[in-house]
């Protein structure tokens, strides 16, 4: 007959596996449940990405922080465009920029002190929007004057 320490620590043992394996549980149920199995664009995630992915010699002028500010300021651009009455108007939201976007954001950056070529603008933005394929958010090619 087993002793009764071995017998608490048969008990122990399984108490942490219990617990662990409902840790497990939980962790997947929360990742299957995040935004219904959608991607889920964090901010913090898209910054790390560019910063890793933009080429050097732009990392170089505009530094990490200058990253942040270009993803920064693409967002509140993107979020501009969800109001209806500008999408009526004929914006389009595009991943990795364009013209309005990058005039935008070069306007707001210098606005604030920072005068990071559109080049380099263009650069973060293209790093995003990398980002954005990585975590399938991106939807299918439009081609100019298809219908939305």
């Amino acid at each position: 007959m087993p002793s009764i320490p071995v017998i608490a620590l048969g008990v122990a043992l399984l108490l942490l596996l219990a617990l662990a394996a409902i840790s497990v549980a939980v962790l997947i149920r929360r990742r299957s449940n995040r935004a219904g199995g959608q991607p889920v664009y964090v901010i913090n995630d898209a910054i790390d990405f560019a910063v890793e992915h933009v080429d050097p010699d732009v990392l170089d002028r505009i530094r990490p922080a200058g990253v942040q500010r270009i993803i920064e300021w693409s967002v509140h651009y993107l979020q501009g465009l969800a109001v209806p009455a500008r999408r009526r108007r004929g914006l389009r939201v595009v991943a990795g920029g364009e013209g309005s976007a990058i005039e935008y954001i070069h306007g707001m950056l210098v606005g604030t002190g920072y005068d990071y070529s559109p080049s380099d603008i263009a650069a973060v933005l293209a790093g995003e929007a990398a980002y954005l394929a990585g975590i399938g958010a991106l939807g299918e090619r439009v081609e100019e004057g298809e219908a939305e």
